[in-house]
């Protein structure tokens, strides 16, 4: 149910209607939380914060997905749109098109108010005290969801008191920072919901209260916030934020509190990448392990060590030399036999198990191989449209948590309700396509106007496409089409333009036959063919009354003409 101070004539007639009632709500389940305060995030296995970071960035398939899901979602950059077009100010009914006034309630429209966006651009679009750009925190943002699925942005306000009361008048964000998944903790009671343990004083962080004791700061009087959100960076320097100071997201398992780690759940085919290219590692090292020994078996053992010291003397000096070894047998205990101490790549089918698992990791965050630089298992360029499609989906999930949820409690908290931030398509259109695009926009337009439509060109920054807002035109009565709409003389209403006028009437006044069932008019003749030659009434824009459409009768001289070439022609031909 809308609070009363959301506003709307919806929350005030319902807070209206229940004045004269008493008032129950149905209970909110509680969760399985031990106590009231600071939660921690529940991962498996026993892992930590600090070692998902770790295999995510040692792992050389798991980095390469995070960094082309990063790139991809902020790969052309954001920009600022408008909510409306017009809005009304008594009821706040929003319109996407050109209105006098509220079609619900009558009242006042206003466009979106430009001037909130001063302050926002300024501080989006320059540099926080670590000197990152937005950007750049963003990228850390995505990088903390694909690892832990929880992200925290922390906006740093700067509070204005009055120096007599003491009292906080108002607040501006000065810059924008990520907080750190490792130390940053939600507080909650048990049923979720954020504060229920500490309160703090905004001015004076120092000073904590918790419940059952005093409400009001010692220092100044104000009253203490609810704490929402810690930060654990050590003993003793815990930092508490209220309420509009962080802003918390999930991506791909949003609840009550925390999200769930996607490399927790790939968290053994990580470390099974990381074992395998350690073993190729060291394969290839000269501390490596032996592939095998030989055993020879003789009585005779410094014959055999004289024999392999000169071979391998030779094999120095000629890479190519074949050694000749005779083995003595008058015991019949002698022979040579090969011991393998490790298989092959190929024995041990490493090229498929790495391509399987690197599969399973790529699958979860919709990064196909393409994006990975690898088209040998892609299947031809059929199936890298359907690869493409697959991640640009993923990519639009992705943005979607920061269009949708992200930006609007980040442009909240500046206090802009008009404009809102979103991020381009990662897909490029064709300029072949967006021009056909505007063009037939442009050709909509027109017809509009032919029909008693003012068309409006939208405003849009960045490169958007031609989109128009229809108004109609009030009726003069006289029935004289819309001005810049004119048609050409002779043209009857609702004829697209680009068509060729109606002929003129024939001298003399005679009107013109109607069309009729059968008739000539609607494409059926039932009076014979067409016969040119026996009108006798001169014809539009012809010097004589009689017409030939196969042209003049041929000469005695081109008769014989024809007659000469069709001689030396075969019959038949």
């Amino acid at each position: 149910m809308a609070d009363r101070e959301d506003g709307g004539r919806l929350a005030n007639f319902l807070y209206g209607l229940g004045d004269r009632f008493r008032r129950r709500q149905t209970p909110e389940p509680t969760m399985a939380l031990n106590v009231t305060g600071i939660q921690e995030p529940v991962l498996a296995q026993g892992i930590t914060i600090p070692a998902l970071y770790a295999v995510t960035n040692e792992n050389l398939v798991l980095r390469t997905i995070v960094s082309k899901l990063k790139q991809e979602i902020f790969r052309r950059g954001y920009y600022f749109e408008k909510k409306f077009q017009l809005k009304c100010v008594s009821c706040g009914e929003e319109y996407s098109d050109t209105v006098e006034q509220c079609k619900l309630c009558g009242g006042e429209v206003r466009k979106p108010d430009a001037e909130q966006l001063l302050y926002p651009k300024k501080i989006i679009e320059g540099m926080n005290s670590m000197e990152q750009s937005f950007i750049q925190v963003l990228y850390e943002i995505e990088h903390d969801l694909n690892v832990v699925d929880d992200a925290f942005l922390i906006l740093v306000k700067e509070y204005y008191v009055d120096p007599e009361t003491g009292e906080i008048m108002f607040y501006r964000v000065k810059e924008v920072i990520r907080g750190n998944p490792i130390f940053m903790r939600i507080v909650s009671d048990k049923r979720g919901v954020r504060g229920g343990r500490y309160k703090v004083c905004t001015l004076h962080r120092d000073q904590i209260s918790y419940p059952g004791q005093e409400e009001t700061c010692e220092v100044c009087g104000n009253k203490m916030q609810e704490v929402h959100y810690v930060n654990m960076v050590g003993s003793g320097k815990t930092q508490y934020y209220v309420e509009g100071e962080v802003i918390h997201v999930s991506k791909y398992n949003p609840s009550r509190l925390y999200g769930k780690s996607p490399v927790n759940s790939m968290w053994r085919q990580a470390m099974s990448l990381t074992a395998m290219d350690n073993y190729i590692y060291t394969s290839y090292q000269k501390r490596r392990m032996p592939k095998g020994i030989i055993s020879v078996t003789t009585d005779n053992l410094e014959s055999m060590k004289s024999f392999w010291k000169a071979v391998d003397e030779k094999m120095e000096r000629d890479p190519h030399y074949i050694p000749k070894v005779g083995i003595e047998s008058q015991t019949g205990r002698g022979g040579v036999n090969w011991v393998k101490f490790m298989d092959t790549l190929d024995e041990m089918q490493y090229t498929a198990v790495r391509d399987e698992i690197r599969a399973r990791m790529s699958a979860f965050y919709g990064v196909s191989n393409v994006f990975m630089i690898d088209n040998g298992k892609s299947g031809g360029l059929g199936n890298n449209g359907l690869e493409i499609l697959v991640t640009n989906r993923s990519v639009e999930f992705g943005q979607k948590v920061y269009t949708q949820v992200l930006f609007p409690r980040l442009l909240e908290q500046f206090g802009v309700t008009d404009w809102k931030i979103t991020l381009y398509p990662n897909e490029e259109e064709d300029e072949i396509t967006r021009l056909r695009r505007d063009e037939m926009e442009v050709n909509l337009a027109q017809r509009m106007m032919m029909l008693g439509y003012k068309p409006e060109l939208l405003e849009e920054g960045g490169n958007r496409d031609i989109r128009f807002v229809y108004s109609k035109l009030p009726d003069d009565g006289g029935g004289a089409p819309p001005a810049g709409g004119g048609m050409p003389p002779g043209m009857p209403p609702g004829m697209p333009p680009g068509m060729p006028p109606m002929a003129a009437p024939p001298p003399g006044g005679a009107p013109m036959p109607s069309p009729v069932p059968g008739g000539q008019g609607v494409g059926l003749r039932n009076r014979g063919p067409a016969s040119p030659d026996n009108r006798t009434t001169a014809g539009l824009g012809s010097p004589m009354s009689s017409v030939q459409q196969r042209g003049p009768m041929p000469t005695q001289q081109q008769k014989n003409q024809d007659q000469i070439s069709n001689a030396g022609r075969l019959r038949g031909a």
